[in-house]
């Protein structure tokens, strides 16, 4: 337990820790850390450092650099994935975009060929009364 040093609240756990080699330690070939600390207080929210002493073996401290060293090397895996991810999207995107006008060209060209394909039809209708006009043609009732 550290005490505040602005209203002397006992605080238990800290909020960050982080070790520190002993030198002294390891000359007299001793496996000993400082591990220093940052607490709150609880009752006036002050911040401060404190030095919180423990001891760690060398198994410790391998296994904690090793998993370091795998975090690490997930983690760049993990920005290569999203840089993989953000240049598919894009161009995925791109695509899109292109294939918009794309659609957008052939809906104009569709359009334009209704229109003639209606304006023949239309002609046609007309040649065939005037035709009937001219060959004097009625229409029987009967059929």
């Amino acid at each position: 337990m550290v005490k505040c040093p602005k209203c002397g609240t006992e605080v238990v756990t800290p909020v960050k820790k982080w070790s520190i080699p002993s030198r002294k330690a390891a000359k007299r070939g001793e496996k000993r850390k400082l591990v220093m600390g940052i607490f709150e207080c609880s009752n006036c929210k002050a911040r401060f450092r404190s030095a919180v002493t423990a001891e760690t073996s060398a198994g410790e401290t391998v296994n904690v650099k090793n998993m370091v060293e795998r975090i690490k090397g997930i983690k760049g895996e993990l920005m290569q994935t999203l840089k993989n991810l953000r240049e598919k999207i894009n161009t995925l995107e791109t695509e899109r975009s292109s294939l918009m006008i794309e659609i957008g060209e052939l809906k104009k060209m569709a359009e334009s060929r209704v229109s003639a394909l209606e304006g023949e039809v239309n002609m046609m209708r007309e040649e065939v009364q005037s035709l009937r006009d001219l060959l004097g043609y009625t229409e029987e009732s009967g059929k």
